[in-house]
């Protein structure tokens, strides 16, 4: 493996591969943290042993808490190199792949579950990236998914920035989209109150959302970004998907 690489805050570089988030999240890059992928793994009950798919793995902190806390046999996807570099290094049991969720480098039924935190609205294509966690599931395996989402059809209006709030989906078409895919939904809460309380992090950290931005961006894109976010319709789900005993 390559050893890890600054980061610099560039538009150009996604914003989950930006030192200033992983710092504010503890690495995990996303609100909720381990205690969210802890309370999704509980609700399972996976045996010792389960084979699990990370799909934007990161830097593998889930990978870790999935092998040290639950004994489960975890592999990871990420579609980028950087983060790949630091998921070997803090799991380095995992078997690590380099794809994107839309085509999996994976077996058909090779995973009793498959693990995708604020993943999803970053990939280019949602659906199809559902129908493949769907396939590489075993019948009856479940599908634990947690991300931004739209709380209607329009989006807010952001400088280019790769993130899940700039690719938020509405929550009617994440859940359509799994029962598309072959996908029974098991279990969905809101937690939106986890993306309140990032919210509330960043401000205390930086002293505001805009200086925040600021790290990222111009400060006239700054500005426009806080604003438009302070009033956006966002929120955050996290749920369960099976899928079926007798689905192909």
């Amino acid at each position: 493996m390559n050893a890890i690489r600054s980061c610099p805050a560039s538009p150009s570089v996604p914003l989950y591969e930006q030192e200033p988030l992983s710092a504010l999240t503890g690495g995990t890059l996303r609100p909720g943290g381990l205690e969210l992928t802890r309370e999704l793994l509980g609700f399972c009950r996976l045996p010792p042993g389960a084979r699990v798919l990370d799909i934007g793995c990161g830097p593998g902190h889930s990978l870790a808490l999935m092998a040290d806390e639950f004994a489960l046999d975890a592999s990871g996807l990420d579609p980028s190199a950087f983060m790949l570099d630091k998921a070997a290094l803090r799991a380095p049991a995992a078997t690590l792949h380099q794809g994107t969720a839309a085509a999996l480098p994976c077996a058909d039924a090779a995973f009793d579950a498959v693990l995708c935190e604020c993943a999803l609205s970053l990939t280019d294509n949602p659906q199809a990236s559902l129908k493949e966690m769907h396939r590489v599931l075993r019948p009856g395996g479940s599908l634990l998914l947690t991300d931004i989402y739209c709380k209607h059809s329009q989006r807010p209006q952001l400088p280019p920035l790769k993130s899940c709030i700039a690719q938020a989906l509405p929550l009617e078409t994440i859940t359509s989209g799994l029962h598309q895919a072959g996908f029974s939904l098991a279990l969905l809460r809101d937690r939106s109150d986890l993306l309140k309380q990032l919210a509330g992090q960043i401000i205390f950290s930086h002293g505001s959302l805009e200086q925040f931005w600021s790290l990222f961006m111009d400060t006239t894109a700054a500005r426009t970004t806080a604003c438009a976010l302070a009033t956006a319709p966002l929120g955050y789900y996290a749920l369960i998907a099976d899928k079926g005993a007798f689905h192909g």
